[in-house]
C-alpha cells in the first residue's frame, strides 16, 4: 500500500490518543564495559538481573516497537545481538562479516514486525597489501533468513557518510533524515512525500533543528526535544521545545530565549514537564520547562559531573543523572536535592541504555 506523510495521519492520531504513561516504576537495561547488560529496577534501585551477551562491550541499544526486544550492537560494530526482554537473554545474533570481509554496522532500525531491518554499513576487505573500503551502503536485511534482501537507493541520489532513518509505526513507510525528512515506501523505496525542513517552518524564521526520535514518555507517534533555530531578524540562535509528529508533518514549538549549552533533555511521564541540563565548565544547572504554560519554570544550580545524561523516574518524582562511570545520582524532582548515589560494580557505557515503563513490560 502506498503511504504518504499526510495519509498516514489517521494512524498517528489514533496512536497519539493513548493516555500518557501511568507507570509507577520502570526497568532499565544498561550497557557496560563488560560482556553483560545490567537490568536495574527503579523502585528498589537495585540490579535485579544481568544479561550475558555474546560479545564484549554491548554498545548501541535499539528498542523494538512492541518493547519486547532489544537490538544491541557491540564495540566492534560487526554484530547486532537480539535480547528477549521477557527472558532477559540473547536469543539471536546478526553479522554481515565473513572471512576476510569485515562489515561494520553504523546504523540500524528494525521493522515493527521484527522480520526485517534497515542497516547502514561499510565493507572492509582484507587484501594482501591493503584493505579495500567500500560504501557506505543502506541495506534491507531479513532478520529471519539473515540475508541482505535489497540495496536501498540513497535519498535524492546523494551518498552520505551519515544518514538517519526509522520505520513508521505501521512499517509501511521509512523516514530518512537528510537536509529534509524524506518518506519512502517500505516495499518499493520510492519517495512518497517530503517535509522540507531545510526551509523555514514559517515565514521570517530560520532553519529549524529538532529531534525525531521518541523519548521514553512520549505519546506514540510523537517526538519531543529541544528545538533550535536562527532568528534572522536579530541574528541570534534561539532555543525552545518542539513536539514533532512525522506522520502529520506537524511541529508544535515554543521558544524560551537565546540558545544555551543545554544537554540531556528528558520528558516527564505526564507530558506536562520536561527537564534539561545546563553545562559549562564548572557551572551546572537543572532547567525545568512547563510545557502547559510553555515557559522555562526554574533554573537550579547543582554540583554536576564531568559527563551527564538525564532521565526522569516513571512516577515523575526523581531525576537520574548518569552517563559513563559506575554511578547514578538520584535527585528529588521538586526540591532538586541530591537524595543518594547508586553505585554499580561495572562502568556504564556512554548513554547506551533502554528504559521500559512497567505498563509496557
Amino acid at each position: 500500500m502506498r503511504t504518504t506523510l499526510v495519509s498516514a495521519a489517521l494512524t498517528a492520531i489514533l496512536l497519539a490518543s493513548a493516555a500518557p504513561s501511568s507507570a509507577q516504576t520502570a526497568t532499565w537495561y544498561i550497557s557496560t564495559y563488560t560482556d553483560e547488560m545490567l537490568v536495574w529496577d527503579e523502585a528498589s534501585e537495585q540490579v535485579i538481573d544481568r544479561i550475558k551477551m555474546n560479545r564484549i562491550i554491548p554498545d548501541d541499544v535499539f528498542l523494538n516497537e512492541s518493547k519486547t526486544r532489544l537490538y544491541v550492537g557491540d564495540a566492534s560494530a560487526e554484530y547486532i545481538q537480539v535480547v528477549d526482554v521477557a527472558q532477559r537473554a540473547v536469543i539471536d545474533e546478526h553479522t554481515l562479516s565473513e572471512g576476510d570481509v569485515t562489515v561494520r554496522i553504523n546504523g540500524f532500525a528494525p521493522d515493527p514486525s521484527d522480520e526485517k531491518a534497515i542497516v547502514f554499513v561499510k565493507r572492509y576487505t582484507k587484501l594482501d597489501d591493503r584493505y579495500l573500503v567500500e560504501g557506505p551502503f543502506i541495506l534491507e536485511y531479513d532478520l529471519r533468513t539473515k540475508q541482505v534482501t535489497d540495496t536501498i537507493p540513497w535519498p535524492d541520489g546523494e551518498e552520505r557518510d551519515n544518514v538517519g532513518f526509522r520505520y513508521s509505526p505501521d512499517g509501511e513507510t521509512i523516514y530518512f533524515y537528510t537536509n529534509d525528512i524524506i518518506a519512502v515506501d517500505a516495499e518499493t523505496f520510492e519517495e512518497v512525500d517530503r517535509w522540507e525542513i531545510s526551509q523555514p517552518l514559517e515565514p521570517g524564521l530560520g532553519r529549524p533543528s529538532f529531534n525525531t526520535e521518541s523519548m521514553t514518555y512520549d505519546e506514540p507517534g510523537v517526538a519531543t526535544s529541544l528545538f533550535r533555530m536562527r532568528d534572522p531578524v536579530n541574528n541570534r540562535s534561539l532555543i525552545g521545545i518542539a513536539k514533532v509528529r512525522l506522520s502529520e508533518k506537524e511541529i508544535d514549538f515554543f521558544t524560551v530565549g537565546p540558545s544555551e549549552p543545554l544537554r540531556g533533555f528528558a520528558l516527564a511521564p505526564n507530558g506536562e514537564k520536561a527537564y534539561a541540563l545546563y553545562q559549562t565548565i564548572g557551572e551546572y544547572e537543572f532547567w525545568e520547562f512547563d510545557l502547559v504554560r510553555q515557559t522555562l519554570a526554574r533554573r537550579v544550580p547543582f554540583a554536576g559531573r564531568a559527563r551527564m545524561g538525564l532521565d526522569v523516574s516513571a512516577d515523575g518524582s526523581k531525576l537520574y543523572v548518569h552517563v559513563a562511570g559506575n554511578t547514578i545520582d538520584v535527585y528529588d524532582a521538586e526540591t532538586y536535592s541530591l537524595l543518594r548515589t547508586v553505585e554499580f560494580d561495572e562502568d556504564m557505557t556512554l548513554g547506551n541504555l533502554a528504559i521500559i515503563p512497567s505498563n509496557d513490560e
